[in-house]
């Protein structure tokens, strides 16, 4: 009997000893191996984090991890985020890592010239999962469809005066950014607004851009400039073509304002988008459409500012990017010939 409980205690004491050079080697002595791990850390609560932790592979026993933290961090509290870690971590680091915090993640976003709000909104649900309904209660969303944050009309001074219905189509200038991943949609929006209201906040319409009267007509009229053609030159020269229009009371014709209203894609509309009863189908209604059909970059706003002065009032573009300018119907038409309308 005496050998029985003698050999019971070395078991007791081998296992103890087994357990403690386990539980010392996990959380001081274990070295990191192996690919950085994406994980969501969703609760402050132990028991949950330690067993997302050891189902991610990052630890071998939630148990030991708690045990750890109960007996040695029973201070240190979890911020719940998404981490990279390394399977292998020591527990100590492991307790340290959770209890500071996530690493803020900086990203890179390219807004391309001429996109839209819904186009943006998509960016952010691809490339940062930001749901595109939190981007749009932030923008709005096309067409009038959602307006935007009505806060940020004390922010940026040129947004003042927008109807109540507008998104914040063409004033989300262009570009690419670097910005806090854990403050989007937030925190690429206000440095769009803020690199506008640096470039052209308090930009005005002079005597060469006649009739337009206000900032929110140079947009509008710069972001049909930005749907039509591309290169600079041509920009201010289209810039002049639709302001000859405006003066004589000519309609824009412009196939840019149709397909935002669509959403088609096309570069040229159909009969049956001739035929639609909207202020965006600017084939039936004269003047500008009642918003900005896209998010124009500083050339195009820059051409409307300061239009070349021109007696064209046609153009056209060919499959190359070329781009052909007309007096008169009759030139517009032999131009249409040479491009192979």
């Amino acid at each position: 009997m005496g050998i029985i409980i003698r050999l019971a205690a070395l078991a007791v004491l081998i296992g103890a000893g087994w357990f403690g050079w386990v539980f010392v080697s996990e959380a001081y002595l274990s070295v990191p191996a192996g690919e950085l791990v994406s994980i969501e850390i969703s609760s402050d609560d132990l028991q949950s984090a330690s067993a997302d932790l050891q189902s991610k592979g990052i630890i071998p026993s939630a148990f030991r991890y708690r045990a750890y933290n109960t007996l040695f961090s029973r201070d240190s509290k979890i911020k719940p985020g998404t981490y990279s870690l390394r399977p292998g971590t020591a527990y100590r680091d492991l307790v340290r890592v959770l209890a500071l915090g996530p690493a803020r993640r900086e990203v890179q976003l390219t807004i391309i010239e001429g996109w839209t709000v819904d186009e943006i909104a998509a960016l952010l649900d691809q490339q940062e999962k930001i749901n595109v309904k939190t981007t749009a209660e932030l923008i709005g969303r096309s067409v009038d469809k959602q307006p935007f944050a009505s806060r940020l009309r004390n922010d940026f001074p040129f947004l003042q005066n927008l109807p109540p219905n507008r998104s914040l189509e063409g004033y989300l200038f262009p570009d690419t950014y670097r910005v806090w991943a854990d403050q989007l949609p937030d925190s690429l929006i206000l440095k769009q607004l803020q690199e506008f209201s640096d470039k052209f906040g308090k930009a005005l319409p002079g005597p060469a851009s006649e009739p337009l009267k206000t900032l929110d007509d140079v947009v509008i009229l710069a972001s049909i400039v930005e749907g039509e053609v591309r290169n600079p030159d041509d920009m201010k020269i289209v810039a002049g073509i639709f302001l000859n229009r405006l003066r004589i009371g000519m309609r824009l014709q412009t196939d840019a304002s149709i397909n935002y209203y669509t959403g088609s894609g096309r570069s040229r509309s159909t009969s049956s988008d001739l035929q639609l009863d909207t202020p965006y189908n600017s084939y039936k209604y004269a003047g500008l459409p009642p918003s900005p059909v896209g998010n124009p970059g500083g050339n195009a706003i820059q051409a409307v500012l300061d239009p070349a002065q021109t007696d064209f009032f046609y153009f056209l573009t060919d499959a190359q990017g070329r781009v052909y300018y007309a007096k008169t119907l009759d030139e517009h038409a032999e131009n249409r010939r040479k491009a192979g309308f």
